[in-house]
């Protein structure tokens, strides 16, 4: 069911719900049913966008005219997530087993039905309860013996797909696996521009003088050189005295 209507700002709701029945059958577990119902529904804006948020819904069961039937319930705080939303009738004013019971019926057996309110609007069309909502008001004896099986009916076409679950919650981080092989060297990139030169250092200071070393050998002697000009003949000197002769 799709209903577009205005809501207390002033913005067109597009409201989609399915209605199930959530618990154990009588004839599955031969025990009470749990009185709640799970109601389901899918929000969005004129868009089309699903609404995301935290909403109060009431909610009351009628008749076909609308008329109330006894019971009615508000709920605060409605986790809307992507459009989509669960909530469980029952759990703020108990089901009865007598609200399933007896009239207003059709050919279809108890007429009931969900309306629901958002943000003080009352949306409409209101949504039929259908199939296990029934085993709220029943009772049963002890199972009869299995009948032998009746023949097999044709398959029925396929229903549409009911809106998505909510998302559930990031499981824990698996094991790190093992290190793979290492990859190929990649190719040598160009090489950098150079560097400026850095700064004169001080002098240090002057070591110690080393030991003498040995002395070297001698040289070669060079040539004689050419003999040089005759001088000029000097000055004849005076005449010694004569000598004595030897006896």
């Amino acid at each position: 069911m799709v209903t577009s209507r205005r809501d207390f700002l002033g913005r067109s709701l597009v409201w989609t719900l399915s209605t199930t029945w959530v618990g154990a059958t009588l004839d599955a577990w031969g025990q009470a049913a749990p009185l709640l119902l799970n109601y389901q529904g899918r929000l969005t804006d004129p868009a089309g966008v699903p609404r995301n948020g935290a909403f109060t819904m009431g909610f009351r069961i009628v008749d076909a005219a609308g008329g109330s039937l006894g019971w009615a319930e508000t709920q605060t705080g409605i986790s809307v997530n992507n459009g989509f939303f669960s909530v469980l009738l029952g759990k703020v004013t108990p089901l009865s087993a007598a609200l399933f019971q007896g009239p207003p019926t059709d050919t279809f057996g108890p007429v009931r039905f969900i309306e629901v309110t958002i943000g003080g609007e009352t949306l409409a069309p209101n949504i039929r309860i259908v199939g296990g909502a029934w085993a709220i008001g029943t009772t049963t004896g002890p199972a009869g013996p299995t009948g032998s099986a009746g023949p097999t009916g044709q398959a029925g076409s396929t229903g549409s797909a009911g809106p998505s679950g909510q998302a559930g919650p990031t499981g824990q981080a698996g094991s790190t696996g093992s290190a793979g092989p290492s990859g190929q060297a990649g190719p040598t990139g160009q090489a950098g521009l150079t560097g400026q030169a850095g700064q004169v250092g001080p002098t240090g200071q002057a070591g110690p003088t080393g030991q003498d070393g040995p002395t070297g050998q001698a040289g070669f002697i060079g040539p004689t050189g050419q003999a040089g000009t005759t001088g000029p003949t000097g000055t004849t000197g005076p005449t010694g005295q004569a000598g004595v002769s030897p006896v």
